[in-house]
């Protein structure tokens, strides 16, 4: 029988998502949010400064909570690293009695309109794109890596992440996602879209290599 995910028995959930230009952390109920809070400062400072001040507001104790929902990505990689950093401190802290769970920033994005869309792209690294696609409407979709270039003509159709490189200015202001949490109707939403985690990692997938052809040069023998 498949396990159902539409519910859960957490109680005070960490989330943290750092995978736009704003660091954004909250914690999260069955239905809704305790508090949300939203910064521009940087993963280094704004990770700590954000959840000690939810914290303080919410009068919680760190050993109150009782589960990290994780952002694995895609965003930049070293204020995911940091965060991850961070969330191995929280860990040690609640001597590694949290449930752990990890989702995909493009799933987040795709339950955030109504009626979800059939794709939506990220930028990745240099010259690259991530797209999701879900042709059945499952909360968690396929991903896939293609060239800028490629992405945009091939998914016109597409919503997009925002860029914080600002790299590509012919994406329609009208497709652009507005990333925030506060669109989540806490764990209820969150939990379909996540999976439980022995150990949190980043997403990180390999953009696809292509071979070069060369051509095979043959040169005549003397005799010949």
């Amino acid at each position: 029988m498949e396990e159902d995910k539409t519910s859960s028995p957490l109680s005070t959930a960490l989330v943290l998502d750092v995978s736009t230009a704003n660091v954004q952390v909250g914690i999260a109920k069955e239905n809704g949010w305790r508090k949300i809070i939203e910064t521009s400062n940087s993963p280094m400072d704004g990770v700590f400064q954000s959840v000690a001040q939810l914290f303080e507001e919410l009068e919680l104790g760190i050993k109150e909570i009782d589960s990290i929902f994780f952002c694995a990505g895609p965003g930049s990689t070293l204020g995911l690293r940091l965060t991850l950093a961070f969330v191995k401190t929280v860990q040690w802290e609640c001597e590694n009695k949290l449930a752990l769970y990890s989702y995909n920033a493009l799933d987040l994005a795709s339950q955030m309109v109504k009626p979800s869309p059939v794709f939506v792209q990220a930028p990745f690294r240099m010259g690259w794109r991530i797209v999701r696609s879900s042709s059945n409407q499952h909360p968690i979709g396929k991903k896939e890596i293609f060239e800028s270039e490629e992405a945009l003509k091939k998914f016109p159709s597409s919503l997009h992440l925002q860029d914080p490189r600002r790299k590509i200015t012919s994406i329609d202001p009208d497709n652009i996602l507005e990333y925030r949490l506060n669109k989540m109707n806490g764990l209820s939403d969150l939990i379909k879209i996540s999976e439980p985690k022995e150990e949190l990692e980043i997403y990180s997938p390999r953009p696809p290599e292509f071979k070069k052809w060369v051509p095979e040069i043959k040169f005549l023998s003397p005799d010949s």
